[in-house]
């Protein structure tokens, strides 16, 4: 599902991205055929319960991970065709992360400003302009105070403030928040959340969040939900417009974009999950979603994959053994 909310070319682009992992004799597959889109300067978080994909989905968009097939951009940058030091130069220079983990986001041994300091040392800036960049960016996240304190010293939001100065040090445009609340008690959280409302207005920052949080995925523009490696249609509009509600009798009118997805189903399941209440369309037929994947993805020796049981220009190779 792409995103029209600007106008011009998406700033991010995913088509048909699917990622699999090899574990064993056996792969597993985090991402199964994402379309997805933003525009620049758009905020949008992507909700799901642990294992759904989302991690894979930030990993992929920060050119840490390479997806096993699809098309995947960020601005004008075809992130499948980066290698080597260019992948790594992307890294450093035009994403920025915010992992939950402190330890994934700051040096134990470093104080604040020089943890903020060191992806611009990395970077190749002068010192007298790091040492200036930091301290801007401690003064903007409310840290200027604590610049000479080390994480173990300041608290899980202090840290996290600390967290998003580093992940801005050397002026990305993009900004990667992997669970950047799910650490905190809830004020801290929202504090957190104000925070990057207002540098991403100050630093015409593009953000893509993913959490396990709805009430932090509503700091954002629009809400998907990642499930079982896929990602679900943005009902973010439509139930603005129309808001569902459940009447005495237990009964829901859904949004047109829902019905039209529900209309041709032979049934229809409903799960209770964590996250919420998830109504899936079941056809009578089988499902052939993951004989696709098998043909999209290379096997451990080769293309070595289960063919379709429907005719491609003769007989399959049940009727030939018949």
């Amino acid at each position: 599902m792409a995103s029209n909310n600007g106008t011009g070319k998406p700033y991010i682009h995913c088509k048909h991205v699917v990622k699999a992992y090899t574990v064993g004799d056996h792969e597993i597959v985090a991402l199964r055929g994402i379309d997805f889109s933003m525009q620049r300067g758009e905020m949008v978080a992507i909700v799901g319960p642990s294992g759904a994909g989302k991690s894979s989905l930030l990993n992929l968009l920060g050119g840490l991970d390479t997806p096993t097939a699809g098309q995947l951009s960020v601005g004008d940058l075809n992130l499948l065709d980066l290698k080597g030091r260019d992948r790594a130069d992307f890294r450093l220079r035009k994403v920025g992360f915010v992992w939950q983990q402190v330890e994934r986001n700051l040096l134990a041994h470093r104080s604040a400003l020089r943890n903020v300091t060191l992806p611009m040392m990395m970077a190749g800036v002068g010192m007298r302009e790091r040492n200036r960049r930091a301290r801007e960016l401690l003064d903007a996240v409310g840290m200027r105070e604590h610049a000479h304190k080390r994480p173990a010293q300041l608290s899980g939001g202090q840290q996290q403030r600390v967290a998003i100065a580093v992940a801005l040090a050397n002026q990305p445009d993009l900004l990667l928040a992997d669970e950047p609340t799910g650490a905190l008690d809830r004020q801290s959280a929202e504090q957190v959340m104000d925070l990057i409302g207002r540098l991403r207005a100050r630093y015409g920052l593009t953000i893509l969040m993913v959490t396990h949080d709805m009430q932090m995925a509503a700091y954002a523009d629009r809400t998907l939900t990642l499930r079982d490696g896929a990602l679900g249609q943005d009902l973010t509009a439509a139930s603005q417009d129309q808001p569902p509600a459940l009447d005495a009798d237990g009964r829901i009118q859904l949004p047109a974009a829902v019905r039209a997805h529900l209309d041709d189903a032979a049934r229809i399941a409903v799960e209770i999950r964590p996250e919420g209440v998830l109504l899936r369309a079941e056809q009578a037929s089988e499902d052939n979603t993951d004989l696709l994947l098998q043909d999209m993805l290379p096997g451990r020796n080769g293309l070595n994959r289960r063919r379709w049981p429907f005719r491609r220009g003769g007989r399959t190779s049940e009727e030939r053994q018949s």
